[in-house]
């Protein structure tokens, strides 16, 4: 039997409903027909809403409707495969927000969702100061139902196998939107200080033109995650995204803004997601090994510059002691 014997009613209701994005997206090169059965909203729609489910906020649905085909675009452009090059010398249209669609999952569970809008209007105080966004207040504490038993390390070790956070970055004024999780976790570890786990999110990216000397930055992703005093409950005290240079400092507003509106136009790379994360884990192991390297650097130049003048000095002084002698003499 050929696709064309089947009525259009069956094949869009008990066929397409059951494939993924990138499944649906190559069923509609195969023929006219599909292509037109393919492109329906509310198939998309769907996927969008259960791949993240923070897409059905309204913010975010009043911007996805101006995407050039919906929900289908938006896909396209947040599915986890951004580009590693990045071409910032782009003529970019300043946007006044941007907006985060964040969903972590815990083995596929959803413990945290939320949509933030930031305000991104050009300023003096914005261009200049140091970027963040935090998806949480100081204190604030949100619960899940996902239980731990064992201690710490076990706790460390199933985060980094079975965490896995999507934060999608849409900017209303070009319609687009990229993924800036790596979906998988790049570093856990408990901070002994304050007895939290901190996970680490990140994207690498090498600017075409370096930024003050920086080969890479990093869009860096943090999650604050604990377990409630006198019970096993995991919850999440803290969100936030920083894009960073290669000394681990903040970048500003409008430094920040050119990488991730850049970001969000780049070409992507068409593969399957395989899931695992190990590419851009190496690719961030390279990134800290690198600002590792960086740091020594400075540290053996600092060292060679406080020994010379540590001599300059010495010699300074021997000199006036022996004028000193000599005139007495």
């Amino acid at each position: 039997m050929a696709i064309a014997d089947i009525h259009e009613d069956i094949i869009k209701t008990h066929i397409l409903t059951r494939l993924d994005g990138q499944t649906l997206a190559a069923a509609g090169c195969a023929s006219s027909q599909l292509q037109s059965l393919c492109s329906d909203q509310k198939l998309w729609s769907d996927i969008c809403s259960y791949n993240w489910p923070s897409t059905v906020d309204p913010l975010v649905i009043q911007a996805i409707s101006n995407f050039p085909s919906g929900y289908r675009s938006f896909y396209s452009d947040s599915s986890p495969s951004p580009t590693h090059r990045l071409t910032t010398t782009t003529s970019l249209l300043s946007t006044s927000h941007i907006i985060s669609s964040v969903d972590l999952r815990y083995h596929g569970e959803l413990i945290f969702s939320k949509v933030e809008s930031t305000n991104t209007t050009p300023s003096d105080w914005f261009q200049s100061s140091p970027f963040r966004i935090d998806l949480l207040e100081l204190k604030e504490l949100v619960p899940s139902s996902i239980k731990f038993s064992g201690d710490n390390q076990v706790l460390v070790s199933n985060l980094e196998k079975h965490m896995t956070l999507s934060w999608i970055m849409i900017d209303p004024t070009q319609n687009r939107a990229v993924n800036l999780s790596n979906i998988k976790p790049v570093s856990v570890y408990r901070n002994w200080l304050t007895g939290n786990i901190e996970v680490t999110f990140a994207v690498v990216i090498a600017p075409d033109v370096p930024l003050d000397g920086n080969d890479y930055v990093n869009c860096n992703i943090q999650i604050t995650c604990g377990v409630k005093e006198g019970g096993r409950e995991l919850n999440v005290s803290g969100a936030s995204l920083m894009v960073l240079d290669m000394d681990g400092k903040c970048l500003s507003g409008k430094e920040s803004m050119v990488i991730l509106q850049g970001l969000a136009v780049a070409q992507r790379r068409r593969r399957r997601y395989s899931g695992g994360g190990e590419e851009q884990k190496e690719k961030y192991d390279e990134f800290i090994q690198r600002r590792r390297e960086r740091k020594e650097k400075v540290e053996r130049r600092e060292r060679r510059l406080d020994i010379a003048c540590v001599a300059s000095g010495v010699g300074i002084f021997m000199a006036f002691w022996s004028f000193a002698l000599s005139w007495k003499i």
